[in-house]
């Protein structure tokens, strides 16, 4: 085995211990697809979207839920998603094919080893949601990064915010899961040539509610920007 697939296998692997849906593509693809966080995850990132032209890679793309949502949306931009599960990247090539979305595409591969579709220096944003905290080697995950990242290419890292005694007990304690050090993470990218030019604090409710009345959703977005409060973390880093 080649170094290369060594890495990729240890990504499956580790992605594989990290989740209950690997053998199952399309019932993860439901649990992502629907409720109150995934609506607000989409209208973030359609944001992101808007402030960022150019060609987007996401990096742990899963199923592809969020990436044949933002292509559907947005079918004047390209659209790469990286993952290291092969029946995740087949189930993803061929919803979005179902959808005839032409735009985007998935490949086999990891944040350590963005694979050769994806060219140096040729991405404008690139995305990553939930995938940083399962990560082992963050140095590789970076360098690799900013290796495909176009001069001034920007990088919306959203994660769980371990300030959040719940998030961090969570991620603490069930088998699998990490929590995300921000600040460290952050150093790990500055070296690799990444500056950190703003920060999100998103999400009240976990991804188990599907629905929030109207006063709830008023009230998340005011209580949210409360470091202890909020669920998630987004880091909006830029490469120089």
């Amino acid at each position: 085995m080649e170094p290369s697939d060594h890495s990729a296998a240890r990504a499956a692997q580790d992605h594989r211990f990290n989740a209950g849906y690997d053998e199952q593509p399309e019932l993860y693809d439901d649990l992502r697809a629907g409720g109150h966080m995934t609506r607000r995850r989409v209208g973030y990132f359609d944001r992101v979207l808007a402030e960022v032209p150019g060609r987007v890679l996401e990096l742990g793309s899963g199923t592809g839920t969020l990436l044949r949502t933002l292509a559907a949306s947005h079918p004047d931009r390209t659209f790469t998603g990286v993952e290291p599960l092969p029946n995740y990247v087949d189930f993803a090539n061929e919803r979005s094919a179902a959808q005839g979305l032409g735009n985007v595409r998935f490949e086999v591969g990891t944040g350590e080893e963005v694979p050769a579709a994806v060219a140096s220096g040729s991405v404008d944003l690139i995305l990553s949601v939930d995938a940083l905290h399962h990560v082992t080697d963050l140095d590789a995950v970076v360098t690799e990064a900013a290796r495909v990242a176009a001069p001034g290419a920007r990088w919306r890292a959203m994660e769980p915010n371990q300030q959040h005694p719940y998030v961090w007990l969570w991620h603490t304690l069930t088998p699998g899961e990490r929590v995300f050090p921000a600040g460290d993470f952050v150093r790990r990218a500055r070296a690799a040539g990444w500056e950190l030019v703003g920060r999100d604090r998103l999400y009240l409710y976990p991804s188990s509610v599907k629905q929030v009345p109207a006063w709830a959703a008023r009230a998340e977005l005011a209580l949210e920007r409360l470091p202890f409060i909020s669920g998630g973390v987004a880091l909006d880093l830029v490469k120089r």
